[in-house]
């Protein structure tokens, strides 16, 4: 019975002390299967490249591991990340950001959100803001191209909406994203989420902030049914 006791205690404390020190270090098995996630990542997305994957190491802020990824051939550098304990994947490629197109990325998003704000203005009239995050890589398009919701873009866009709060309850907040929701579907829009802040304007701080501070907020998908309970309140 005493052996028993031992036993159960000694579990009692090295179970715990396993936890944290994985918590913070990471162990031999996940590392191994990051890495091997990591390298077909590499393969089955630049094919036409060769890289070195120098040694990661476990980023607890991450709750995964981070690498440096070398192209043979050139100096650069590039930085990876992998999460997932029994199935990691790369949740960071710094050769995708590096690719993107940075010109045509901020010319799309203006011409967006210009094209968003128009459609809504009429029966959104509490309309302040509407601003768009779209990826596009470089040499898919030419420089001149304009925007259109019918482009492939490489992620479904973005969009965040601010809103005036004045006067405005959290069932009001509700019918206003569902009236952008309606008019975003009807439309044919292609997007991941919409964000919504509905804000109160702020005189003495205007010149700094047009937008004024945040009281409602709220978000939603293409199929999300939208509720009271969506929507988060701020003091």
């Amino acid at each position: 019975m005493k052996k028993w006791m031992y036993l159960i205690l000694i579990l009692i404390i090295v179970i715990p002390v396993l936890f944290f020190y994985n918590a913070f270090n990471g162990n031999p098995v996940s590392k191994l299967l990051s890495t091997s996630a990591l390298k077909k990542h590499l393969e089955n997305t630049y094919p036409d490249k060769e890289y070195q994957i120098n040694e990661g190491f476990y980023n607890f802020k991450i709750g995964g591991y981070s690498y440096d990824v070398v192209q043979i051939g050139s100096e650069k550098e590039y930085e990876f990340e992998v999460t997932g304990f029994l199935i990691p994947t790369v949740s960071y490629d710094a050769i995708y950001y590096a690719n993107l197109d940075e010109p045509l990325i901020e010319k799309w998003e203006k011409e967006a959100s210009k094209e968003i704000n128009k459609l809504l203005e009429k029966d959104v009239p509490e309309l302040l803001n509407v601003d768009v995050q779209v990826e596009v890589l470089k040499g898919k398009y030419n420089a001149e191209t304009k925007w259109s919701k019918d482009l492939k873009l490489e992620n479904p866009m973005y969009i965040h909406i601010i809103t005036d709060a004045a006067g405005k309850t959290k069932e009001d907040i509700v019918q206003t994203m569902k009236t952008i929701q309606k008019h975003l579907n009807d439309n044919n829009y292609t997007y991941d989420s919409v964000t919504i802040n509905s804000n109160v304007k702020d005189k003495e701080f205007a010149d700094k902030d047009p937008f004024g501070y945040v009281k409602y907020s709220g978000s939603f998908t293409k199929e999300k049914k939208i509720k009271l309970n969506d929507i988060e309140q701020f003091e």
